[in-house]
This record gives structure tokens, sequence and C-alpha cells, in this order.
């Protein structure tokens, strides 16, 4: 059985295509979840800037 997992992985380790393809969809991952997170942060800032207006509206 391990004999097994030692060659699929010796095997896995000459093919540079799916290597690439995987890092490629690491980093695809990666820039979603860092686009999710500008967007929430991104909304969140606007929510305190315009609270933020409307103080220092009423304020004056």
């Amino acid at each position: 059985m391990l004999d097994k997992v030692n060659f699929f992985l010796r095997h896995l380790e000459h093919n540079y295509a799916l290597i690439a393809i995987a890092a490629i969809l690491f980093f695809l991952c990666k820039a979603a979840a860092g686009y999710l997170t500008y967007k929430h942060y991104d909304k969140k800032f606007k929510q305190i800037e315009s609270k933020l207006d409307e103080l220092i509206r009423h304020h004056k």
C-alpha cells in the first residue's frame, strides 16, 4: 500500500503542469478572498465616512 502511495507521489513530482495548475488555482482563490474582504471593508469604511459626514453637518 505504501509503495503505491510513494509511486503516486513520485509520479506527481514530475508533473509540472499539475503543479502549475495547483498554484494558479491557489492564487485565484486567494485573490477572490482578498477581493471579497476588500469589498466588505470598503462598505464598512463608506458607512463610517457617511456617519462622520452626518455628524459634521449636524455640528455646524
